[in-house]
């Protein structure tokens, strides 16, 4: 797998103890509510994976492992996400925990867990009348007067025999209040779709119907494959409905989510079972190069702005092919009428009712400063160099040397720079749950070189107790030439990994 030659360009060190110096000057007070949001989205409290949460690091593997990997590696992830927007807020439910909410339109994030929390992979949650319907993978529906619960469960779809199993299900209620239900996650048996009964969810109404086929000669994307190489499996999956202006759009993902070619594409129909067709855009979102890839496998909703916006997975993939992340982007309709995602975005991204103009959502035209630069660490030892902290790759990372006692990642800018924010991407190098090592906050300062030796705090996390494994911040506007990261706490038992460590803001014009 990819991410055995990766550990050899990043060697897992054994881990080092909690460690916190004396805090330095304080920064610069918070410039106010954010006015950006950045992917991948700092989500806190990230959980342990599903498949490797009753497992311990260095364990062999079996075959429901599902990946072939020489041991056994925890890791953290997050994917799949359903979102809604309701009372002016984002819920966002994704795979492994449920849920989490931003008051800021996206900026910021807090854990609200639910009284169901994880009933399986790909929830779906749906508005009904007065009332909020979840499920997931296989599970029974559950119902709740909040989209914050208490969830009660109603029990399982009755489908008929002989159908897929129903894996990755999508619930949507039509402007005439009827209710359908969609799912699929398979290798070749496509998209099914279904009515079921609005006052009783769990029983069907007439006949399932396969809405999309697994079609890998029309849609040589669909492959499954880092490069869509196998022409006989697609894992068709991820369906996700919407209706805009009389149309019924059924997205849905394709090529495996372990993959960067992981891609969302859309069918057309004028009713809610169809019948379907491609549309001619397609697929509507695909990115395999940068930082954020994988963009498949989430959910599509309007929201602040009156704008559509789409939750979707990142894939990380450092120690597993479900090691992911999640991100949140504007979507489109073109001229003649489909939908589209016109770019995953890796750099800053004014907010709904922010930016120059007070207009946003745009491009803060903020740029990676730090990208493809040498960067210097505490740390020379072999393989763990610190150029894998800026390569623009959640697979590869720096780390400090073991016993460093003081880890510095300094960062040379192109040049003379205005800093308006940072992201760090952390990696919890020795996470073993079962062996009493806990994920936790890392605590860490960012100082920048305004002066020939002239050094200024202007992010200062020493005393964070969150817990997140991105960490996206703005600053009040510094001029600078370098900038460093000091790690001054990390969980007990874990080694500070950093994915990466970017800095984001305009370049100053160079003196003729």
């Amino acid at each position: 797998m990819t991410s055995i030659h990766l550990r050899s360009l990043a060697l897992c060190l054994v881990a080092a103890t909690t460690l916190v110096t004396a805090a330095p000057p304080q920064a610069p007070a918070p410039a106010g509510a954010p006015g950006t949001y950045c992917n991948p989205l700092p989500i806190p409290d990230y959980p342990v994976g599903r498949l490797v949460r009753d497992l311990r690091a260095g364990d062999k593997p079996d075959a429901s492992f599902l990946w072939f990997v020489d041991r056994v590696e925890q890791y953290r992830e997050l994917a799949d996400p359903t979102a809604i927007w309701h009372d002016g807020r984002w819920i966002l439910y994704p795979s492994v925990d449920m849920a989490w909410v931003s008051a800021d339109m996206g900026a910021t994030w807090q854990h609200h867990p639910l009284n169901v929390r994880d009933v399986g992979y790909a929830p779906t949650v749906v508005r009904q009348g007065d009332r909020f319907l979840l499920m997931a993978s296989s599970s029974s529906i559950y119902a709740a007067p909040s989209p914050l619960g208490p969830f009660k469960e109603l029990g399982r779809p009755k489908l008929p025999a002989g159908l897929p199993d129903t894996i990755d299900p999508n619930l949507f209620v039509d402007d005439d209040g009827r209710l359908y239900f969609y799912w699929g996650c398979s290798e070749t048996l496509g998209i099914h779709g279904i009515e079921l009964d609005a006052s009783d969810p769990t029983r069907p109404i007439g006949q399932a119907k396969q809405l999309i086929p697994f079609s890998p000669d029309a849609h040589p994307w669909e492959r499954v494959g880092e490069w869509n190489q196998n022409r006989n499996a697609g894992w068709v999956e991820g369906a996700w409905m919407i209706k805009h202006q009389g149309r019924y759009f059924l997205t849905y993902s394709a090529a495996g989510t372990e993959h960067r070619a992981y891609a969302m594409g859309a069918y057309i129909g004028t009713s809610p079972l169809g019948s379907f067709k491609p549309q001619a855009r397609n697929p509507i979102f695909r990115t395999t190069a940068g930082l954020v890839t994988g963009t498949s496998h989430g959910s599509i909703i309007k929201g602040p702005g009156d704008r559509w916006w789409v939750f979707y997975t990142i894939a990380a993939g450092a120690a597993h092919g479900f090691e992911r992340r999640v991100g949140m982007d504007l979507v489109e309709f073109d001229a003649g009428g489909d939908i589209t995602v016109p770019r995953a975005t890796s750099t800053p991204q004014w907010l709904p009712g922010r930016g120059p103009d007070g207009r946003g959502p745009a491009d803060t035209r903020w740029d990676h400063l730090n990208g493809g630069v040498q960067t210097l660490g505490s740390s020379n030892a072999p393989n763990v160099s610190g150029r894998l902290a800026v390569d623009s790759d959640l697979r590869t990372w720096w780390q400090p040397a073991e016993g460093d006692a003081a880890p510095t990642l300094t960062s040379r800018l192109y040049g003379s720079a205005t800093i308006r924010a940072v992201r760090i991407a952390w990696r919890d190098i020795g996470l073993d749950s079962n062996r009493g090592v806990l994920p936790g906050p890392y605590r860490y300062r960012v100082e920048l070189q305004t002066a020939a030796g002239a050094w200024q705090t202007v992010l200062d996390r020493t005393s964070s107790q969150d817990d997140l494994l991105i960490d996206y911040r703005e600053m009040a506007p510094t001029v600078a030439s370098r900038a460093r990261l000091v790690i001054s706490g990390w969980p007990k038992g874990i080694t500070p990994g950093v994915a990466e460590f970017t800095v984001f803001g305009n370049a100053e014009p160079r003196k003729r």
